[in-house]
């Protein structure tokens, strides 16, 4: 049965993945941000069901882990994710276009820290959803599977 060691070690390169495969064209320093923040959402969304529904509850595979909710908001995040990615990859490029035009320091490094940070979610908002679908196929192998609703 798969632990949380095993989820996120799949997990994580599945986000990594996934990002890589969104990066449209961008520079070198752009897409290694992406690239680590689908792997750090791969991690975190392979741990994501086991928070919702903690393995030490008696309702383990509840909500968090059922066929047909999870089915639903995978679907909303495969259709809007590339939205998702869009818009905060216009946030970053505004924050660039700011921070080359700062007056002092303190506000240039304000704006880089915000690019930084949009451009680490456009790869988070890829890498969380494949987190989360790759632990549900590999609870799928177990002898509880996974429930159809909850």
């Amino acid at each position: 049965m798969p632990n949380r060691r095993t989820h996120i070690a799949v997990g994580a390169p599945a986000g990594l993945a996934l990002a890589a495969v969104n990066l449209l064209n961008q520079d070198y320093l752009d897409a290694a941000i992406e690239l680590f923040g689908g792997l750090c959402g791969g991690g975190a969304g392979a741990a994501l069901p086991d928070f919702i529904d903690p393995p030490c509850h008696p309702r383990h595979r509840s909500v968090g882990h059922g066929f047909v909710p999870v089915g639903s908001a995978a679907a909303l995040w495969a259709k809007n994710l590339p939205s998702w990615q869009n818009r905060l990859r216009e946030l970053a490029n505004q924050h660039r276009i700011q921070r080359t035009a700062a007056d002092d320091s303190l506000e240039a490094f304000g704006h880089l820290l915000m690019e930084l940070i949009f451009r680490f979610l456009a790869g988070f908002a890829a890498g969380i959803g494949a987190g989360y679908i790759s632990h549900i196929i590999l609870d799928l192998g177990t002898p509880c599977c996974i429930p159809l609703v909850a």
